[in-house]
């Protein structure tokens, strides 16, 4: 019994020892865990947070797009904030709930949001670029998610681009992708790196249980804003040739129609318009053939327009005079296996008449005066055709010149009356520029200044002078025979108060290497004759009719459109100017006199001849008592 007691107390023993063991263990181990939880929560506080989130994928915030303004600082081309709705479809419990309640909201249907909300992705854009109104909606809705403990709509502001005028100018705008905004199409492409916003990531988590935490953006988080761009296209100009041009291609049942007006002494573009329009707000719908800008984008076999700048080449060469006469062979002429005809059949002529009669014969005989090689340098080399005119946006074609040695001599009469030959509007208006401001070479150009978002200027245009293609004598006589061609020909053409020089063109359209039945028409011109500001060519692709010529069709879009711009506008020549410096650049000593008295500005001239250089540069603002110095040089 004593035996049995004895093994008793020994077992109890050990019991009691283990018990002691095993106490200690726990409060060592009670001490190890409390003794953590001090480390983390008060000498390393951050160690669970990083140990409770796991990063995600970035987010990239883009910075607010940059304006693009009209010459006035009016906006054609905005950034304007949007709320977007997104959600993690893993936290969605309820999705029978959520289709019902968001298809109600955002006018979805339940079958595309049933997809939206069983992806496998972690962020899914429910709507993006929804209205406030129903942005304010889900503000709502997640209130009662919130009671009911479900898992709350994000609500992300994003940026929209917005074109506040619609169609105007928007071949020449052009259009961003939707949601990234990057440029596409137009200026937006062409300057995309200076209008977009500098891009911030942002970093995003998620918890442990898997749940995204978004971080707050704040003002250091946030991207810069990009350059905004000033334009020279002039709104109310813009809207006037638009309308105008719009009217006659709908009145003509033409395939399209497309104009440019030019400063000619600047190269500064106010309107450049092609019909039909195209909407970058809605570039998604429209059609694709809409895009195109199409004066510089087009080329076409010009007719006519392109006598000008024959009869100017085989001045400035000093082949013909002024009133030179030549024999239009009454409207027929035979070049090897070739007749060239003539609508107005006449005998002899001078060179202004062989401009207001159009003779393909005469212009034929003019080309034959020069040899090949300068005539197409004059083309190419001087007048720029051939070759792109290097204007600030994107699509621009060279057109086509042959090379002289494939000139035959009917391949030459050809070119002379302005078939074989493919130029565009934009190349037009620089070769009409050039005979218009005096004989200076000038590049048309559509942006002048970029600014940053908080005003300070980034880049600005400045005028050169360019190189000299004519002397001002053939620019002066140049004026003057076209003036006589509207006075006495293109009559459509005329506008009651200013003088008008130009000159009509059609031509038969090539198909499949054919000429076609149908034509394309056009219109050159500038005015004043006398002291031309503004430079403008009309093109209608097809019109309908036995009429189908330019003074029909082009000549009247050209008077309707700078008849309102010139006498509506209160004199364009003053408000091309507005207190700024005009060019001097290529005129003689008197018109320069006659110049600076109309506008009461202080001149000293330097030299005798014709200016070559000014001071201050043309565009500047003139000061009162400001005094602008002029030097001149003998013609060449």
């Amino acid at each position: 019994m004593t035996r049995f007691i004895n093994q008793l107390k020994e077992g109890e023993n050990k019991f009691k020892k283990r018990s002691k063991i095993i106490k200690f263990g726990l409060y060592l181990s009670l001490l190890i865990i409390f003794g953590k939880v001090f480390y983390l929560q008060i000498i390393d506080n951050e160690k669970p947070l990083k140990f409770a989130r796991q990063e995600e994928k970035p987010l990239n915030v883009a910075g607010e797009r940059g304006e693009i303004r009209d010459s006035d600082g009016t906006p054609l081309a905005v950034s304007e904030p949007v709320p977007s709705i997104h959600i993690n479809p893993g936290d969605v419990k309820d999705k029978p709930y959520y289709l019902k309640k968001l298809s109600k909201i955002l006018n979805m249907s339940k079958k595309t949001l049933s997809k939206k909300l069983t992806s496998r992705k972690q962020f899914v854009y429910i709507k993006r670029h929804a209205t406030f109104e129903e942005a304010e909606k889900i503000k709502k809705l997640n209130l009662t998610l919130k009671k009911l403990g479900y898992t709350q709509l994000g609500i992300q502001i994003e940026q929209k681009r917005v074109y506040p005028e619609g169609h105007m100018a928007g071949q020449v705008l052009g259009h961003t992708s939707k949601y990234d905004l990057i440029g596409l199409e137009g200026i937006e492409k062409k300057y995309d790196r200076y209008l977009k916003g500098e891009e911030k990531t942002i970093k995003i988590y998620k918890d442990g249980r898997g749940k995204i935490i978004t971080k707050n953006i704040t003002e250091s988080d946030k991207a810069k804003k990009g350059h905004n761009i000033t334009l020279t296209i002039k709104s109310n100009w813009q809207m006037i040739l638009e309308d105008v041009l719009a009217a006659q291609v709908k009145k003509a049942n033409a395939l399209n129609g497309y104009g440019v007006i030019m400063n000619p002494k600047t190269g500064e573009i106010y309107a450049m318009v092609s019909y039909p329009f195209f909407n970058p707000n809605s570039y998604s719908q429209e059609n694709h053939n809409y895009k195109k800008n199409l004066p510089i984008w087009k080329t076409f076999e010009p007719g006519s327009v392109m006598k000008s700048v024959l009869v100017a080449s085989a001045l400035n060469a000093r082949v013909i005079e002024e009133h030179s006469i030549l024999d239009c062979e009454n409207g027929e002429r035979r070049i090897g296996d070739h007749t060239i005809h003539d609508i107005n059949k006449r005998g002899k002529s001078n060179i202004t008449e062989i401009l207001v009669y159009s003779s393909n014969i005469c212009a034929s005989k003019i080309a034959d005066k020069m040899p090949n090689e300068v005539y197409h340098n004059y083309l190419t080399s001087r007048f720029g055709f051939g070759k792109k005119t290097k204007i600030d946006v994107p699509g621009e074609a060279k057109g086509k010149v042959l090379q002289p040695e494939k000139w035959g001599d009917i391949e030459r009469a050809n070119i002379a009356f302005g078939q074989g030959i493919a130029v565009s509007s934009i190349q037009l208006a620089q070769a009409v520029s050039i005979i218009a401001n005096g004989g200076n070479f000038v590049e048309p150009y559509l942006v002048r200044s970029i600014d940053s978002s908080n005003g300070k200027n980034i880049w600005k245009r400045k005028y050169t002078r360019g190189n000299r293609v004519l002397r001002y004598e053939t620019s002066k006589k140049m004026r003057r025979m076209l003036r006589t061609v509207v006075e006495r020909g293109a009559k459509r053409a005329r506008i009651k108060g200013v003088s008008v020089s130009g000159k009509t063109g059609t031509a038969q359209k090539v198909v499949n290497g054919k000429y076609s039945k149908n034509n394309i028409v056009s219109m050159i011109g500038f005015l004043p004759s006398e002291n031309p500001q503004l430079v403008a060519v009309i093109t209608i692709d097809e019109p309908k009719g036995q009429n189908a010529y330019g003074g029909v069709w082009a000549a009247p879009v050209f008077r309707d459109a700078m008849e309102k711009i010139w006498l509506n506008e209160d004199n364009a020549e003053k408000l091309a100017n507005n207190d700024s410096i005009p060019s001097f650049i290529g005129i003689g000593k008197r018109e320069a006199i006659r110049i600076a008295e109309t506008k009461k500005m202080k001149i000293r001239i330097h030299g005798n001849g014709f200016v070559q250089r000014q001071d201050p540069i043309a565009g500047e603002k003139y000061e009162l008592n400001d005094e602008i110095r002029l030097f001149l040089e003998p013609g060449i």
